[in-house]
C-alpha cells in the first residue's frame, strides 16, 4: 500500500514532465510582483500634471527670481508605435503656460527588469518631433510611425520601484550623457522621480565632466507636479 501510494505522486510528475516537453516552467514571486508593480505604476502615470500651484506659492513667498521653478505641464497618455516594444505612453510636455512652447516629446516604454528588480522605462525619441504633436488628442497621427521614426539614448533608462504608497524612479549615475550644442560641453544628466497617486515629483541635474551644474533643479529643489486629471 505505501508503495503505491509513493508511486502514483511520482507517475503524475512524469505524466507533466512528458506533456511540458520535458520543461517545467512557472513565474518567479519576485518577476510576479514586478508585474504587478508595473500594472500599478501605469495605472497611476497617464494624465496631466502641472506645477502651477508651487510657481504661483513662490511668486506669493517672493522667493528669489533665479530660485523659481519655471512653469511645467506634462501629459502621458497610452499610445502605440509598430515595433516599440513593452507598455507604451506618449509625453508631451510644456513651458511657461504656453502650449505651443513644448520642450519634450517621447514614447515612453515600460518593461520588468528583473535584473535591476524595478520596472525599467525606456525612452524613444522622435527624429521629427511635430509629427507626434497632439498625438494624445488624435493617434491616428501616428499610425504610419514606427520605431525607425525614434533614436535611443543608451543609460538614459529610468528604473522605477515600488516604495510604501509611491514609486521612486531614478537614473543610474552618470550613465546618461549626451554633447549639448547650447552649452558646448557633454553633459551628465542624473534624476530622481517621485510618483504618487496625486503627483510627479521631478529632481532633475545636469552638470558637465567636472561636476558643475549646467541646468536642472538641484539648486531649487525638486519640481512638484501636481495631478489636474486622469485619463
Amino acid at each position: 500500500m505505501s508503495g503505491s501510494l509513493i508511486r502514483l505522486p511520482l507517475l503524475g510528475l512524469v505524466a507533466v514532465f512528458a506533456l511540458t516537453g520535458g520543461q517545467i516552467s512557472a513565474e518567479s514571486p519576485r518577476a510576479s510582483g514586478l508585474h504587478s508593480d508595473m500594472e500599478e505604476l501605469l495605472r497611476w502615470f497617464p494624465g496631466t500634471y502641472d506645477n502651477h500651484r508651487q510657481v504661483y506659492r513662490q511668486a506669493v513667498d517672493k522667493v528669489e527670481p533665479e530660485l523659481r521653478q519655471r512653469h511645467t505641464n506634462h501629459v502621458f497618455s497610452p499610445l502605440r508605435i509598430t515595433g516599440i516594444p513593452g507598455r507604451t505612453l506618449y509625453a508631451q510636455q510644456y513651458q511657461h503656460y504656453d502650449p505651443k512652447d513644448l520642450y519634450r516629446q517621447r514614447i515612453y516604454s515600460f518593461e520588468v527588469d528583473e535584473a535591476e528588480q524595478a520596472v525599467r522605462l525606456t525612452i524613444y525619441t522622435p527624429k521629427d518631433p511635430d509629427r507626434l504633436t497632439d498625438a494624445h488628442l488624435d493617434p491616428s497621427k501616428v499610425m504610419d510611425m514606427t520605431a525607425d521614426d525614434f533614436i535611443l539614448k543608451p543609460g538614459c533608462e529610468v528604473y522605477w520601484k515600488r516604495a510604501a504608497e509611491q514609486f521612486e524612479g531614478y537614473l543610474k549615475k552618470n550613465a546618461c550623457s549626451y554633447y549639448s550644442t547650447s552649452f558646448g560641453t557633454r553633459v551628465f544628466l542624473n534624476e530622481t522621480l517621485i510618483l504618487r497617486p496625486d503627483a510627479l515629483i521631478l529632481h532633475d541635474r545636469a552638470v558637465d565632466a567636472e561636476g558643475n551644474l549646467i541646468f536642472g533643479s538641484a539648486d531649487k529643489g525638486p519640481t512638484v507636479n501636481l495631478k489636474i486629471s486622469g485619463e
